[in-house]
């Protein structure tokens, strides 16, 4: 597709049952060093990460990379990637570290729903774009993250709503799984929630590379596209 990254990447971790938090809300506690070191060596490759709203309130990321990550960037990316919020009613706090951590630029996409009150005082913080009526629109997110900051990498980090929409505008090309091997159990958010596929339209998946640390498996797969 036209003006689209070049590449669409996401990293999530879950648990054996399919989980990507807990019970309390503690989801980033369960991974291991190995894991954040290779969720750090992936945002080295990015241009722009993105995450859901919820994500963002629950884990409050900064996204400042460490200096040897930094380092390790192209000479054509800044120091750190921009980084980009999904919120449908622009419902988050300005306050969250993502908008105050560090001099890349900060976005957030949401819709026409977002109130004024709100807008405004986002838009102090971050550029805000609305993309979307009732819910937000990922191709077009992606459109505006190529054209308007010249992102070639796109690393998305969930949670469970925003993967389904970017697996439904069929943008994503690689997925990296970690395996933790804990099991969360209860009506807890997977990897990709929404609506679901039917079994005609199921996301077909092809094994890159896998790896094994400890009792963890980390998992590379390209995602087959023209289904």
């Amino acid at each position: 597709m036209l003006f689209l990254p070049e590449r669409t990447f996401l990293n999530m971790v879950m648990t054996l049952d399919g989980k990507i938090t807990t019970r309390d809300g503690s989801g980033p506690k369960f991974a291991s060093q190995a894991d954040q070191e290779r969720m750090m060596q992936l945002r080295s490759e990015a241009d722009a990460i993105i995450i859901g709203a919820r994500t963002a309130i629950d884990d409050n990321p900064t996204f400042d990379l460490p200096e040897k990550y930094r380092r390790s960037r192209k000479n054509d990316l800044a120091s750190n990637p921009i980084k980009a919020v999904i919120s449908g009613r622009g419902s988050i706090p300005p306050t969250l570290k993502m908008f105050n951590s560090n001099d890349s630029q900060a976005v957030v996409f949401t819709t026409d729903q977002i109130n004024s009150d709100q807008y405004n005082s986002l838009h102090k913080v971050a550029d805000v774009h609305m993309v979307g009526k009732l819910e937000v629109d990922f191709t077009q997110i992606a459109k505006i993250l190529v054209k308007e900051y010249n992102v070639k990498q796109l690393l998305i980090e969930g949670g469970g709503q925003v993967n389904f929409a970017a697996f439904q505008a069929d943008i994503v090309d690689e997925v990296f799984l970690t395996l933790s091997p804990k099991i969360a159990g209860g009506n807890i958010q997977t990897i990709v929630e929404g609506t679901g596929f039917d079994f005609n339209n199921l996301i077909e998946l092809e094994l890159l590379n896998h790896q094994k640390v400890s009792s963890e498996i980390f998992l590379h797969y390209r995602v087959v596209k023209n289904r």
